[in-house]
Formats: structure tokens, C-alpha cells, sequence
């Protein structure tokens, strides 16, 4: 199902509806008064949270607000903040689905090796150690002691 649209007679009555008591018409969140500022009317709950059976009834104006720029689109606005809890949403629900995404393979070819490192890859390696000394070595170094 896609996006549910309000149509131009129910913004007409959302604007209507954030009208203060002189008329003027102010943001319904943060009530600033847009006197000739540009506002949005959105969506109460973002539509991409709704359950599926929401999205199949018809639209209402109790479900949408008029914005001001910074409460709909600014740094801590509704949209930010929308997209963060869809995000979630997904995540918890493909984990409880069981959906994993795909790894990615790191796309850069990697960092060159330091000429540290390859002086020390260059060097032979060391001959193995003995665990054990020969029974010999250890006999000679205990008839010398009383």
C-alpha cells in the first residue's frame, strides 16, 4: 500500500484548525505564528509505523498537523526523528523475522604494508628450540656437584 495523502480540502481544514483566536496561523507543535513562513502538514505518526490495517482505511484530519520548518524538518524536527524510529522498526522486525542483510565486503583494497613490517616478514626465521636438554649435558652438570 502507499503513502496516504491528505487532500486539499483536509489541509485546508487542518489550517483552519491551527488558527490561534486572532487567526493567524501558528504551528501546532511549537505554536510560532507562520505569518507568511513556510509550513508543512504531516502525518501525526509516520505512515511507515502504521500496522497495515491503518493504511487501508481512508485518511483523516486527526491524524495530520501542520508544521513549521524547524518542528518538521530541522536538526531536532519530526522527520529526523521519524526516520530513526523506522529504521528501528525494520531492524526489530527482520530480526524477529529472522531476515539478516547481506555482509558487505570492504570495497578498499587496504593500507600498504610499512616498511617496518616488511623487514620483519623479509627476516628468516629462527631455528626450533629444544624442550629437553640431552640426558649427557645433564649428567655432566650434576657429577660436578657434591
Amino acid at each position: 500500500m502507499s503513502r496516504r495523502e491528505f487532500t486539499r480540502n483536509q489541509k485546508e481544514q487542518i489550517v483552519e484548525r491551527s488558527k490561534d483566536h486572532l487567526g493567524r496561523i501558528c504551528c501546532e507543535r511549537c505554536k510560532l505564528v507562520l505569518a507568511g513562513k513556510p509550513y508543512d502538514i504531516d502525518h501525526i505518526i509516520a505512515e511507515a509505523l502504521r500496522p497495515e490495517a491503518d493504511k487501508q482505511r481512508k485518511i483523516t484530519i486527526a491524524e495530520g498537523q501542520l508544521l513549521c520548518f524547524c518542528c518538521h524538518r530541522g536538526e531536532d524536527g519530526k522527520t529526523n526523528k521519524d526516520v530513526t524510529a523506522i529504521a528501528k522498526a525494520k531492524r526489530v522486525y527482520n530480526r524477529a523475522n529472522g531476515i539478516k542483510s547481506p555482509k558487505q565486503k570492504i570495497r578498499s583494497p587496504g593500507f600498504p604494508i610499512s616498511e617496518k613490517v616488511a623487514r620483519r616478514q623479509a627476516k628468516p626465521p629462527l631455528p626450533p628450540r629444544q624442550l629437553f636438554a640431552p640426558a649427557a649435558i645433564i649428567n655432566q652438570h650434576t657429577e660436578g656437584k657434591p
